[in-house]
């Protein structure tokens, strides 16, 4: 019983040039894109608001807020809502991340995910990149994104 309580249900969320990881339950909905509503003099990664489930939620570009190019390309574009993890979760209970393509499920566990030990810097989003199971992929910096959001409002 023990050995399953330490797996945990992760998605692969596919941003340009990567992936980054979370748990499923940090992921509330993957939905279809909709264009976000734009607001005046936000900062270029803040694309804007959409209406989900009732509520009003601001939308991120994962790349532009990482200090990368913004892709081109619109094709299997989709939008991931997250539950936050801040302290101030009651001001901002989700927002949401473009995604780049179809997202995919893991299961994660101590002895398939190891640290990579990297020369190049890493983008203010990204916490550390790791490899699951063989794949590279990003876990981002929740904590701040979500600062980052907080203050472009």
């Amino acid at each position: 019983m023990e050995e399953s309580l330490s797996i945990i249900a992760s998605l692969y969320l596919p941003v340009t040039g990567n992936s980054i990881v979370l748990p499923n339950v940090s992921v509330a909905e993957i939905v279809d894109y909709k264009a976000p509503e734009p607001v005046a003099d936000s900062p270029d990664w803040f694309l804007g608001n959409i209406e989900w489930r009732g509520v009003t939620l601001p939308v991120i570009s994962y790349e532009l807020l990482n200090e990368q190019p913004l892709p081109q390309s619109t094709e299997n574009v989709r939008i991931a809502v997250i539950n936050t993890i801040g302290e101030k979760h009651t001001e901002l209970p989700f927002f949401a991340i473009i995604t780049r393509g179809i997202p995919s499920q893991t299961k994660v566990d101590k002895d398939s995910i190891k640290e990579i030990e990297e020369d190049e810097k890493r983008g203010p989003t990204e916490l550390m990149k790791v490899k699951i199971l063989g794949d590279t992929v990003i876990i981002p910096n929740l904590e701040y994104i979500e600062n980052m959001i907080i203050q472009s409002q």
